[in-house]
């Protein structure tokens, strides 16, 4: 038989929090406080073993204060973010000035009212399905950083990622991810292959990855040719190939949402990525090989450059 649930309480009362907040509490409230805004679903990926547990303690956070929660008509799943309380007690931990009330509430509807919500829970939900998809294997390890903390040189990128494999595999520093929701044109988008691109060669990087994810495939079949226009260089002789790998791929409208995760296919296996330049989509597992060999692509020569034009 479960145990009974011990509703919240939001009376100010500090010794209330502090004697009921646990490690994982204040793990969920550094999460909220870095990625603003995810669903029950989300958060039981990352921190709970059932969806039962992660409602249960949830609502208490809810009812201390701790958190905040609303939903849509359309849809049935809470959007969670940091209440008062959550604001106030990560402030204390990061030595931060604490915020009022007025200016918490602000914050916390801000995050649910914001246009830039959907992009936001785009990123979330591939993070969350990456990280869902760790826990339950022991091979890899995930290490996210979001865009203000992977703005490096004026390039800023919706995420920084540095995926370790167990066997020595990596894929890390300078491995960008892009979440588009189709909402600009898709000659912009490709322009980004483009930006990234000269970033890469401007700053010498010895190598680095690039990966896109679009809402529907037939704006990934639409992108592809264009990027690939952009990124590829084997028509320019006597030029250093860029280091830059590029991959792209559709995610469902489930897997945007953070729908029924229990259905989703594991996101290191799933060969859905289709890299510029070649013609099979690969895994995020193939990808540390694919992203050394083209690394490390000769120059073309017009010439034999032991021999001399």
């Amino acid at each position: 038989m479960a145990a009974r649930r011990t509703p919240g309480k939001n009376t100010g009362d500090f010794d209330e929090i502090a004697g009921r907040l646990m490690e994982r509490d204040f793990a969920i409230i550094e999460t909220l406080a870095r990625h603003k805004i995810m669903t029950a679903g989300m958060l039981e990926a990352l921190f709970f073993p059932s969806a039962h547990s992660a409602a249960a303690r949830l609502l208490t956070l809810y009812e201390m204060g701790v958190l905040s929660r609303w939903r849509n008509p359309s849809s049935r799943a809470y959007r969670y973010v940091l209440g008062w309380r959550g604001q106030y007690l990560h402030a204390l931990r990061t030595d931060e000035k604490p915020p009022t009330k007025a200016n918490a509430a602000f914050k916390a509807q801000q995050h649910f009212l914001s246009a830039h919500r959907p992009h936001t829970e785009g990123i979330n939900a591939f993070y969350c399905r990456l990280m869902r998809a760790a826990r339950f294997r022991d091979d890899v390890e995930v290490d996210w950083q979001f865009e203000p903390y992977s703005a490096y040189s004026g390039m800023r990128s919706d995420a920084s990622v540095t995926l370790t494999w167990n066997d020595g595999r990596q894929l890390w520093f300078w491995f960008w991810f892009e979440h588009d929701r189709g909402t600009e044109t898709l000659q912009r988008l490709a322009d980004k292959v483009s930006s990234y691109k000269n970033h890469v060669s401007n700053h010498q990087y010895e190598k680095a990855v690039l990966l896109i994810e679009v809402p529907t495939a037939g704006r990934l079949a639409n992108l592809l040719p264009l990027a690939t226009e952009l990124w590829d260089e084997s028509r320019l002789r006597n030029t250093r190939l860029s280091k830059l790998t590029v991959a792209a791929s559709s995610a469902t409208q489930a897997e945007r949402t953070f729908t029924r995760p229990e259905t989703f296919p594991d996101p290191f296996d799933d060969p859905r990525w289709n890299v510029l330049g070649r013609d099979l989509p690969v895994t995020l597992g193939e990808l540390p090989e694919i992203a050394e060999e083209i690394a490390n692509r000769p120059i073309v020569w017009d010439w034999d450059p032991e021999v001399g034009p």
